[in-house]
């Protein structure tokens, strides 16, 4: 039965990871160019971090950092849902 919220939560993980990631990889592209868009693809726990948080400060643009933290707190929520009603 928690598979109903769990499922959601994993595909919300993905989703909104990925589409942050990508998100985040642009802005470091923007401000740094391809040398500096290469060397965030390759730290991509540090760019999904503090890219977003970044393009907030700087630019007043809150909707990476709402994808990003808002996401992974959503899916969080979900799973734990889930595993609260399977007994995990």
């Amino acid at each position: 039965m928690g598979a109903i919220f769990k499922i959601p939560g994993y595909i919300v993980y993905f989703v909104a990871g990925l589409w942050g990631f990508f998100i985040s990889l642009g802005i470091v592209v923007d401000h740094l160019g391809f040398i500096g868009g290469a060397i965030a693809f390759f730290l991509a726990p540090v760019t999904l971090a503090f890219a977003p948080w970044y393009e907030a400060i700087a630019n007043s643009n809150w909707f990476p950092v709402l994808l990003v933290y808002g996401g992974g707190i959503g899916a969080t929520i979900l799973i734990a849902i889930g595993s609260a009603i399977d007994g995990d």
